[in-house]
């Protein structure tokens, strides 16, 4: 027999899908466009270059398996933390939460490349941990454990950012139904309100794992094999690239599993309510839960941002004691500004269609449309730069080596972050809403512009903000894609790293810091809390 609290756990129907025009569906195929691109070129390489070259098939086995255990380790962990830290500093009354939700997302700003080098400069006998505090040596961890750690430093902040505003709209009514009917707070949670947040932790765990399985800098630094780091091998040393491009093509096989994985788990539901819901009610934390709260996000926070920052200000302070020069640091840091943040509003206004499609269409294409969307995102950049290469030399010359080629790049990586922003908004919206418009005699342009948009901002702006941040931080395809002397902080971040210049490296990695830092605590503080 099943009980209330079970019925309240459980999503609402699936969302009545009505039609949409059809300039829906030219402005998402026309925003798709950069994202297929890399695909296609990358599919056409190996299907028109001959047989396809062979992989040893044990070599392909530890390749998978290694990329899906750091995939699984890294999402599993991140998942869990983050929901810990968006739920602790939203729905309680922790003092100082904001000021901690704003230092969890900060490691944000920072490359993963830039995390598992600063790990690696803070251990060993001439580690600046352990000369800071005088150990006989810090230990220093490398290989999977490594990669696991410093990429779930780095991806905590893609789940806090995304759940803070999902946890922020809870209608209380339903725990507090299922609290009346005699569960616990623990059960609650349980059967309430995580089934309420599926839509969230599932887009979150997307967006971790397909991260993961793309990531290279990390990965390589801390000597962990993973499909990226066999595909960059490929490329660098060979001149026969068709096992790379084998590699990239089974690689982005695993991706759409992980993204049809991801649509399943999420489910055809609805999370939106028809009538308003009960105003948010903090929970009240005693000594013991504020104690055990300012533990965790401080282990947390000195993991992830003070021994990193600590490694870098001692890195500079260390040059500039023996004269060393930081270089034109602010230059760079102007042209990651201007590339980053026209990729951000290219995305933001791209999302939209591409969102609406997915939702709100009623056919069997719209999963697909969602599936294409995420296909280049988990291609390795290098690869993404490769195909774009190849596209602008053989099909759209006068775009080779352009500040808009860089930008149809970013694009074309790292979309699908705000289409899943956007598509999680636009479920929470009930369609009575956009019906309610339409009846009092708006267009549907007017409608969209008017009512869609404005609900949908908080997802935008959240998405937006994702994006600027991680093409702050691109590196490969920037390389490979850049103009004749057009240096991004990234670019000098490896490039002075790679020649042993951590003084250079040190301050470029803090200007990238300080300077993505202020949008993110922005966006944090005025969008997110709303």
């Amino acid at each position: 027999m099943t009980t209330q609290s079970e019925v309240l756990s459980q999503p609402a129907p699936a969302q009545k899908r009505r039609p949409i025009a059809r300039w829906w569906w030219a402005l998402a195929a026309l925003g798709l466009a950069p994202t297929l691109i890399p695909t296609l070129t990358l599919v056409g390489a190996v299907l028109t270059g001959g047989a396809v070259a062979s992989v040893p098939a044990v070599r392909l086995a530890e390749l998978l398996t290694n990329t899906l255990l750091l995939a699984a380790a890294v999402t599993g962990t991140s998942v869990a933390i983050g929901l810990g830290t968006s739920w602790v500093t939203t729905r309680t009354d922790l003092p100082g939460a904001r000021i901690f939700s704003i230092l969890v997302t900060l490691p944000l700003v920072m490359p993963s490349y830039v995390v598992a080098l600063t790990l690696l400069g803070a251990g060993g006998s001439r580690g600046v941990i352990t000369e800071l505090f005088g150990l006989v040596s810090f230990p220093t961890i490398t290989g999977f454990w490594g990669s696991w750690l410093a990429l779930t430093v780095f991806a905590v902040p893609f789940v806090h950012l995304g759940a803070v505003p999902a946890i922020s709209k809870l209608d209380t009514s339903l725990d507090d139904a299922a609290r009346g009917l005699g569960s616990s707070r623990w059960g609650a949670f349980r059967t309430v309100t995580l089934p309420l947040l599926r839509p969230t932790i599932a887009a979150s765990s997307l967006l971790v794992a397909l991260y993961t399985i793309s990531d290279f800098g990390a990965v390589s630094l801390l000597r962990y094999d993973t499909f990226t780091r066999a595909i960059y091998a490929q490329f660098a040393g060979r001149i026969d690239r068709r096992p790379a491009l084998t590699l990239a093509v089974i690689l982005m096989a695993v991706a759409v599993a992980v993204v049809i994985a991801e649509r399943r788990l999420r489910r055809k539901a609805t999370y939106h309510r028809n009538r308003p819901g009960r105003t948010q009610m903090v929970q009240h934390l005693g000594p013991m839960g504020r104690l055990w709260s300012y533990t965790g996000l401080g282990v947390l926070i000195t993991v992830s941002l003070v021994i990193p920052v600590t490694v870098l200000i001692a890195w500079v302070s260390r040059g500039l004691s023996s004269g060393q020069e930081l270089g034109d640091v602010w230059i760079d840091a102007a042209r990651s500004l201007g590339v980053s943040l026209a990729a951000a509003v290219a995305a933001a206004v791209v999302a939209i269609p591409i969102a609406v499609v997915i939702v709100r269409d009623r056919t069997r294409i719209a999963p697909v449309v969602e599936t294409l969307t995420w296909t280049s995102y988990s291609l390795p950049h290098i690869t993404v730069g490769i195909a774009l290469v190849t596209f602008a030399l053989e099909i759209a010359r006068p775009f080779y080596q352009t500040t808009l080629l860089v930008v149809v790049a970013y694009l074309a990586m790292f979309l699908p972050i705000t289409v899943g922003t956007a598509s999680d908004a636009l479920r929470r919206i009930s369609p009575d809403t956009e019906d309610a418009s339409r009846s009092l005699g708006r267009s549907a342009l007017s409608t969209v512009f008017r009512v869609t948009v404005p609900l949908m901002a908080p997802g935008l702006l959240a998405g937006g903000a994702l994006v600027f941040l991680t093409a702050m931080k691109e590196l490969p395809a920037t390389l490979l894609l850049r103009p004749n002397g057009f240096e991004t902080l990234a670019i000098r971040i490896w490039a002075t790293t790679g020649e042993g210049f951590y003084t250079r490296a040190g301050a470029a990695s803090l200007v990238l810091l300080a300077v993505s830092a202020i949008p993110l605590a922005l966006v944090t503080l005025r969008d997110l809390y709303d």
